[in-house]
């Protein structure tokens, strides 16, 4: 394939399997000569016998090109074949989940142990000239519409593109709208409601699309709709479990007080674009593991979402293959479990499975031991809103996943949410990273691109989050873990 970056003497059928002789490949270190001892770098010097096995066995283990090793469909190779997890996320049952929730409440129990946040990411109220006492006060549900319209002229009025929308952004690239309302009408009856996320403009005497969808939903609009450009469209994905009970935060968190305002953005890595894939979860776990690697060791490669997709369908019994790892499947569970999948297994570097290929570049043995190295240092535990504060002032980030609705569809450059939608989840979920708040506006880091938002990045008011039946899943960080 065209994203290999040398020739692999082993048969393409088993070019990317775990236990295979990859002949000493680029990745693993070896020396080239094809005998598949190499004494690599990632296989800590192979004498050939493991090797030796694999070929005993390739004929056991032959199966459908680019599929992974079929022990590792289980969920990782357990010895008792379930890989540690019941395929519905509650990763054994309710006893299971209470003795990881104490053993969370024993490791959180001082709070000298929490990060302390320096003056970039912790701006005081004054470093907002524009804004008033009450733009910092946390919105205890009566504020309207009008106060956020208010709060967010205040807080983020100087941005070059505030009061930008998605129309304003595409006029100035030269679309124009396209509104012509029998072919919308003609959208909802192949897909319904798609019309409520998606907005038509014409450019060049080509109709565009813009906007997202579900994948299912995009596939079946794209094979109707030939003639219609659909490559700008962005993906959510269908509910996949029960959204997890939020849980009280362990006994170091209760001293904490809300800071006015959270910016972790210095230590997230830049964002990526998942595609027309299903992998939004898996780009924000692992968006997750890379800034708090770089809050702790100040440096942090850039990771790969795809092998963290597949790790996530072997926790839930739904893997198939690398290409449908990349896809997203049917996207992924709820709950805590995949960021513990991240703290013991960790994820490989993008370089070896890049975010754009459905394949990786060398085998999966390789995967599998860099991505050893690469663990996610903290702990997932489920919060509820109302302590998405505290966590986010004590330096930890918040996986979130929540209900879409029009608003996803027509952010702007100034990257803001209105207030006057709930978000519905008609058009299903989407999961990112919360990575800080700006009084009643949560920042949140996006997989879709730079074009997307304030450079990939969203500004969400709490009374839209708290309508969007979220989950918080919050990435919890020890100070003696972080960088000083």
């Amino acid at each position: 394939m065209s994203v290999m970056p040398y020739e692999d003497p082993i048969d393409d059928n088993r070019r990317y399997w775990l236990e295979d002789d990859d002949g000493g490949g680029f990745f693993d270190g070896g020396d080239g000569d094809g005998d598949g001892d190499g004494g690599g770098f990632f296989d800590g010097g192979d004498d050939g016998q493991d090797d030796q096995q694999d070929d005993d066995q390739q004929d056991d283990d032959q199966q459908d090109d680019n599929q992974p090793d079929d022990d590792q469909q289980d969920g990782g190779g357990d010895d008792d074949g379930d890989g540690g997890d019941d395929g519905d996320g509650n990763n054994g049952g309710d006893d299971d989940d209470q003795q990881y929730y104490d053993d969370v409440n024993d490791s959180f129990s001082d709070p000298n142990d929490l990060v302390q946040l320096d003056d970039d990411t912790a701006p005081s109220a004054a470093d907002f000239p524009n804004a008033t006492d009450e733009d910092f006060q946390e919105d205890d549900g009566s504020w309207t519409e009008s106060d956020y319209d208010a709060s967010a002229k205040n807080l983020f009025g100087d941005h070059e593109f505030f009061g930008d929308t998605q129309q304003t952004q595409l006029t100035s690239q030269g679309y124009q709208e396209f509104t012509d309302p029998g072919f919308m009408r003609g959208l909802n009856q192949v897909v319904p409601g798609s019309a409520d996320t998606l907005n038509l403009y014409e450019r060049d005497g080509r109709l565009h699309a813009f906007g997202f969808i579900e994948a299912a939903a995009l596939s079946l609009l794209m094979s109707r709709y030939t003639g219609v450009d659909f490559s700008n469209v962005d993906v959510s994905v269908p509910p996949k479990g029960d959204i997890t009970p939020p849980q009280p935060l362990p006994p170091a968190f209760a001293s904490v007080e809300p800071k006015d305002a959270v910016d972790l953005r210095k230590y997230a890595t830049p964002v990526g674009d998942q595609g027309q894939t299903s992998r939004c979860s898996a780009f924000a776990w692992t968006h997750a593991t890379e800034l708090v690697t770089n809050m702790k060791t100040g440096t942090a490669p850039r990771l790969s979402p795809s092998f963290t997709m597949l790790e996530f369908q072997r926790m839930q019994g739904d893997a198939k293959d690398y290409p449908y790892a990349y896809s997203g499947g049917d996207g992924t569970t709820s709950g805590p479990d995949p960021g513990r999948v991240l703290t013991e297994q960790g994820t490989c570097r993008q370089e070896l499975w890049p975010d754009t290929s459905e394949v990786p570049v060398t085998s999966e043995r390789v995967l599998t031991q860099d991505a050893s190295k690469h663990l996610l240092t903290a702990t997932p535990l489920p919060i509820s809103l109302d302590d998405a504060r505290k966590v986010l002032s004590a330096g930890c980030p918040v996986h979130v996943s929540m209900n879409t609705g029009e608003a996803f569809s027509d952010v702007g450059r100034d990257g803001l949410f209105g207030a006057a939608e709930a978000p519905s989840g008609r058009h299903g979920r989407h999961a990112m990273l919360m990575v800080g708040y700006t009084g009643n506006f949560y920042i949140i880091k996006n997989s879709w691109g730079t074009d997307w938002g304030d450079n990939g990045y969203c500004y969400v008011p709490r009374k839209v989050l708290e309508a969007s039946d979220p989950e918080l899943i919050a990435v919890l960080v020890k100070k003696d873990e972080a960088q000083a």
